[in-house]
């Protein structure tokens, strides 16, 4: 094969004289390379394949578990709308309280409060 450059294996019973090029070589090897690498994905996909199938028997059978905490997800949403409703409307209240307190009476109460006691 002119242009190719080529290794010579011998088979020393037989006589006969095997040529292998080194592109054949380095085909082979990327095949073998090739056929490892799907080997791999296959195995990869087949697992992942698995664990979603293990997730799907799970939320199956927890189907009616999981529909019970959304309906309350609705219920508890609610309930925190009116308490964060309620909160603002108690720290403006609350606001306007402090402020109406005097200067000096506000720091007694905060004097008292936070003092270190003895």
């Amino acid at each position: 094969m002119p242009g190719r450059l080529l290794i010579g294996l011998t088979a020393l019973k037989e006589g006969i004289a095997v040529y292998i090029s080194l592109y054949d070589l380095a085909l082979f090897i990327l095949f073998v390379l090739l056929a490892g690498v799907c080997i791999y994905l296959i195995a990869f996909l087949r697992q992942g394949l698995c664990v979603l199938g293990m997730a799907r028997g799970v939320l199956e059978s927890h189907q009616g578990d999981i529909t019970e905490t959304l309906t309350l997800l609705k219920d508890t949403l609610a309930n925190v709308n009116a308490l964060t409703a309620s909160l603002k409307e108690t720290t403006e209240h609350t606001s306007k309280a402090v402020r109406a307190i005097p200067g000096k009476i506000a720091v007694d109460v905060f004097k008292a409060v936070f003092a270190k006691s003895k």
